[in-house]
């Protein structure tokens, strides 16, 4: 059976329910959905900026479980319905180089809060 261990780092928002910023399981991590929140300011932006600082969280769990974002193999995207998904696409493939993950997109009627635009989760290879 894999091991399997939390990922935790200050460099991303904590949680705020009983899940992980991230999990190790043998040679994957896969992070828990990152809202796109400036964890300086604690303010959300338009989705250009909420896609930008979710991917920012990412790489910090990524960073503190041994990866980065280079080593991402699968990204789920959930946007709020009416979102710019071109101003969302713009700021992620500034992220992300060839061969880019496999991504799927999920377009949803409500996120967590009112401003929430953008959530992203990710899986990456360890190392």
């Amino acid at each position: 059976m894999a091991e399997r261990d939390a990922v935790r780092t200050d460099k991303a928002p904590l949680p705020t329910g009983p899940f992980s910023q991230g999990v190790r399981a043998g040679q994957l991590i896969f992070t828990s959905g990152q809202a796109g929140r400036d964890r300086e300011t604690g303010k959300m932006g338009d989705a250009a900026d909420q896609t930008r600082w979710a991917l920012r969280n990412i790489a910090a769990i990524l960073d503190a479980a041994g990866s980065s974002l280079d080593q991402v193999v699968k990204v789920t995207l959930y946007l709020k319905d009416g979102v710019d998904s071109a101003a969302v696409n713009a700021e992620y493939e500034k992220h992300f180089t060839e061969p880019r993950p496999a991504r799927a997109s999920v377009f949803v009627s409500r996120l967590k809060g009112p401003d929430m635009l953008v959530e992203i989760e990710a899986v990456a290879l360890r190392g």
